[in-house]
C-alpha cells in the first residue's frame, strides 16, 4: 500500500512559517542580551526578560487548546504571529527595562499562540499513519534556526547596529504571516457522537487522552533543562575550552536533526516500546558520559547520543498525544503536551540550580541519567500505545 505524502502544499507552508518564526526568535535570543547590556542594564535584567517570556507563554497555553478547537487554528495563528512580529520591531526601539518587560510579555503570548496553533495546523494535514514522522520534520525548524540564526544575528550587530538585526527578525515574521495566510487546511472531522460530548472541568483546558505521553514528556523535560542551563558551567569547570563546548552543541544539533528525519521510520520497524527504550538508553548514556567526561572523546559522543535519543522520543510522544486524542480535541491535546514540556524544562532549570547550590553541580547529570531510565519505566507502567500509527 502506497504511503500518503507528508510534504503537501499546506504542510510546506506551515513548515516554512514555523521555521521563519524560529529564526526570528533565535535572532532575538542572541541580540537581546547584547542590546540590554549596551543599554547599561544588569545581567539579572537579562534573566528577568527570559523569565517574563516563559511565564507569559506558559500562562496562555492551557487556554489556547480550547480556543483552537472552538474557533479554528488559522485565525489564532495569524493573531499570535502578528503580536510576536510587531513586538519584535518594538523590541529594537525600547530603551527602558520596564518597556522591554512589557514587550517580552507580549512576545511570550504571541509565541505561545503561534507555536501551539502552527503545530496543530501541521497535524491537521499530516497522514495519520505518518504523524510522528511529520512532527519530527516540524522539529527540524528548531534545529535549523539554532544553527543559522545566531550567526546571522552576530554578523548584523557589528558596530552596535542592533536595529538592523531586529529589522531582519521582523521581516522573517512578516514572511511567516504570509505563509500562514496562504494555508487552506482544515481540522479533521470527528465522529458525531464524539463531537457532541460536552467538555467539563479540567478537560476544558487539558485533553485527558494526552495526559500519559505528556507525563513522560514532563519527566524528560526536567532532564532536558540540565544540559541547556548547566552544561557550559560544568564542562568549562572541568577544563574544556569554549570551542570544545560550542562544538558539543553543534554535534547535538546535527544528531537531533538526523533523529527528526529518521527516528519515526526506525520506530515503525522496531515497535514503539523498543524505540522508546532505545531513545531513553541513549539519553541516559549521554548523561553518564557527560558526568565522567575528561576528554572531548567522551563529551562529543555524549552530544550525539543525546541528540539521537531526545530527537527520536520527542516526536513519538507528541504523536501519541495527538493521535490518541479525538480529532476535534487536537488543539487541546497539543497545548497539553507543550504545557507539560514547558513545565518540565522550567521547573528543571530551577530544581537543578537549587540542587547544585545545596550539594554539587557534579550530581546533576548522573541524576538525569536515572530520570531518563525512569521515563521508560513510566512509559511502560502507563501502558501507552499508539492507536492509529505504529505497531506496539
Amino acid at each position: 500500500m502506497k504511503q500518503q505524502r507528508i510534504f503537501t502544499r499546506d504542510f510546506i507552508l506551515v513548515f516554512i512559517a514555523a521555521g521563519l518564526i524560529r529564526i526570528c526568535y533565535q535572532i532575538q535570543n542572541t541580540v537581546t542580551p547584547l542590546y540590554v547590556q549596551n543599554l547599561g542594564f544588569s545581567t539579572s535584567s537579562i534573566g528577568l526578560l527570559v523569565t517574563v517570556v516563559t511565564i507569559a507563554s506558559l500562562a496562555l497555553r492551557p487556554f489556547l487548546g480550547g480556543w483552537l478547537d472552538r474557533y479554528g487554528r488559522k485565525g489564532i495563528a495569524l493573531v499570535g504571529t502578528a503580536i510576536f512580529t510587531v513586538a519584535t520591531l518594538w523590541n529594537g526601539l525600547a530603551a527602558s527595562i520596564v518597556v522591554l518587560i512589557v514587550i517580552k510579555a507580549l512576545q511570550g503570548v504571541g509565541f505561545s499562540a503561534h507555536t501551539t496553533s502552527i503545530n496543530t495546523m501541521a497535524t491537521d494535514v499530516l497522514p495519520e499513519e505518518r504523524m510522528s514522522e511529520g512532527i519530527g520534520y516540524m522539529g527540524l525548524t528548531g534545529s535549523v534556526s539554532l544553527a543559522v540564526a545566531p550567526a546571522i544575528a552576530l554578523s548584523l550587530v557589528g558596530g552596535g547596529q542592533f536595529g538592523t538585526a531586529y529589522n531582519v527578525a521582523f521581516a522573517a515574521g512578516i514572511l511567516s504571516l504570509l505563509c500562514i495566510g496562504m494555508y487552506k487546511g482544515k481540522p479533521k472531522a470527528a465522529a458525531a457522537n464524539v463531537s457532541q460530548v460536552k467538555v467539563q472541568g479540567i478537560a476544558r483546558f487539558f485533553e485527558p487522552a494526552a495526559f500519559k505521553p505528556s507525563a513522560v514528556m514532563l519527566l524528560l523535560g526536567l532532564c532536558a533543562a540540565a544540559p541547556v542551563t548547566f552544561l557550559s558551567i560544568f564542562t568549562l569547570g572541568r577544563g574544556f575550552t569554549t570551542d570544545q563546548v560550542s562544538l558539543y552543541f553543534t554535534i547535538n544539533a546535527v544528531a537531533l536533526a538526523v533523529a527528526r528525519l529518521f527516528g519515526a521510520r526506525v520506530a515503525r520497524k522496531i515497535s514503539v516500546n523498543r524505540a522508546v527504550l532505545l531513545a531513553t538508553v541513549c539519553n541516559a548514556a549521554a548523561f553518564i558520559l557527560i558526568a565522567i567526561s575528561q576528554t572531548i572523546w567522551m563529551l562529543w559522543p555524549a552530544a550525539a547520543l543525546y541528540g539521537l535519543g531526545y530527537g527520536t522520543i520527542y516526536p513519538m510522544l507528541n504523536g501519541l498525544a495527538i493521535t490518541n486524542s479525538p480529532p476535534n480535541r487536537r488543539g487541546t491535546a497539543m497545548a497539553t503536551f507543550l504545557t507539560a514540556m514547558d513545565i518540565g524544562i522550567g521547573l528543571g532549570a530551577s530544581f537543578w540550580g537549587v540542587l547544585a547550590d545545596l550539594t554539587s553541580i557534579n550530581i546533576i547529570f548522573p541524576l538525569c541519567a536515572g530520570l531518563s531510565l525512569l521515563a521508560y519505566v513510566l512509559f511502560r507502567i502507563l501502558n501507552i500505545k499508539m492507536k492509529k500509527e505504529l505497531p506496539s
